[in-house]
C-alpha cells in the first residue's frame, strides 16, 4: 500500500509541475525547423549559434523530451520535437496576433468591431461605410450582422457587439442611443391578391381571412395595427426578401418596408391595402453603444455616417 501511495505522488508530482515554455524557446525550434541548420537558425534570429542551443537545451529540460535528434552530423527533430513544434508556432502566431492588435488600438483602430442592425432597416449605407473601410485598408475586421425586432437586442448580447440599429428600445438602459433616419412599412399584397379587389377600406374580419406574413423575431412593442393578427400569423419568414417574394408570389400579406417595396409598387406588382386600422407605420430606430466604452476610429466612422447631425 505504501509503495502504490508512493508512486501515485510522483505521478501527481510530475503532472502537477510546470513547464515553462518562453518565446525565446519557441522561436530557436522554429528557426532551427525553418533554416534547417543551427548556423542558419542563429542568423535569422540574428543571435550566436550558442544562444540558440542553449535555448533547445533548455526547452528540452522544461519539457523532459528528446527533441532532438542529434545521431546525423545535422540536427533534425524528432517526433516529440515535431508535436512540441506545432505547439511553439501556435505561441508565436499569438503573439504576432497580439502585436498586430496593440499597434492598430495603438493607431485609434480598434482590433474588432461588431455590428447588428434590424433587417427592416436598409443594409446599404451600412454595407457603404463597410466598403469605405476596406478601400481604405482600415486594420478593423468588421462583422456585421441582421436580426429582426427582439432578436436584435439578443444578438447584440450574445455577440458581444459594439453598436446596434434598433426599431425597439432595448431593456438595457445602460445603452447610449442616436437617433437614426425614420424607416416607414407598408401594409401591401400582390396587386392580383383577393384583398385588393375588396371596395372601400378592408376591416379586420377582411384581412383575418387570408394569411398575414412576417418575419421571425415579432414583437408585441411595435404595436403594429395589425397586432392581433400577428399573434395568429402561422407563416414566420426568416428575413424581409423571402417575405417580398412570398408576397409577390401571391402567397399572402404584409408588411414590407417602404425601401424596399418602392419599386415593385411602382411597377404596379404591388399594392397597398387600405386598412381602416392603419396601413402605414413609422418606425424611429436608433443607434446605440455600449456606455463607458472607448470609440475607435472605425465607432466614429459609423457613428458619422449613419446618425443625422439632428439625431446626436
Amino acid at each position: 500500500m505504501y509503495e502504490q501511495n508512493n508512486v501515485l505522488h510522483i505521478i501527481v508530482h510530475v503532472v502537477d509541475s510546470p513547464i515553462h515554455v518562453t518565446l525565446d524557446h519557441a522561436r530557436a525550434l522554429d528557426a532551427l525547423a525553418t533554416a534547417g541548420t543551427l548556423q542558419r537558425a542563429a542568423a535569422a534570429l540574428h543571435k550566436g549559434h550558442t544562444a540558440v542551443l542553449h535555448a533547445l537545451r533548455s526547452l528540452e529540460a522544461q519539457t523532459e523530451l528528446e527533441l532532438l535528434d542529434r545521431s546525423a552530423y545535422r540536427l533534425k527533430l524528432t517526433p516529440a520535437g515535431e508535436r512540441v513544434l506545432d505547439h511553439c508556432r501556435r505561441l508565436l502566431a499569438a503573439e504576432r496576433d497580439l502585436v498586430a492588435a496593440c499597434q492598430e488600438m495603438r493607431s485609434g483602430w480598434e482590433p474588432r468591431l461588431g455590428v447588428v442592425f434590424d433587417g427592416i432597416l436598409p443594409a446599404e449605407p451600412i454595407l457603404r461605410v463597410v466598403g469605405d473601410l476596406a478601400a481604405e485598408r482600415a486594420p478593423t475586421r468588421v462583422h456585421v450582422s441582421a436580426e429582426f425586432l427582439g432578436g436584435v437586442e439578443e444578438a447584440f448580447a450574445r455577440q458581444r457587439a459594439d453598436l446596434m440599429l434598433s426599431v425597439l428600445t432595448p431593456r438595457d438602459a445602460s445603452l447610449v442611443s442616436h437617433a437614426l433616419p425614420p424607416v416607414r412599412a407598408l401594409l401591401v399584397a400582390h396587386t392580383k391578391h383577393p384583398l385588393t379587389k375588396v371596395k372601400g377600406p378592408l376591416c379586420a374580419s377582411d384581412l383575418g381571412a387570408h394569411l398575414l406574413l412576417t418575419v421571425h423575431g415579432s414583437d408585441p412593442r411595435l404595436e403594429l395595427p395589425t397586432a392581433q393578427l400577428e399573434a395568429r400569423s402561422t407563416a414566420l419568414l426568416n428575413d424581409f426578401v423571402a417575405k417580398k417574394d412570398a408576397i409577390l408570389a401571391g402567397i399572402g400579406f404584409g408588411w414590407l418596408p417602404e425601401h424596399l417595396a418602392r419599386r415593385d409598387l411602382k411597377s404596379r406588382a404591388l399594392a397597398i391595402l387600405k386598412f381602416e386600422g392603419g396601413w402605414a407605420h413609422t418606425f424611429t430606430p436608433r443607434l446605440y453603444l455600449r456606455e463607458g466604452r472607448h470609440q475607435g476610429r472605425a465607432t466614429k466612422r459609423f457613428v458619422d455616417a449613419l446618425v443625422p447631425r439632428g439625431g446626436r
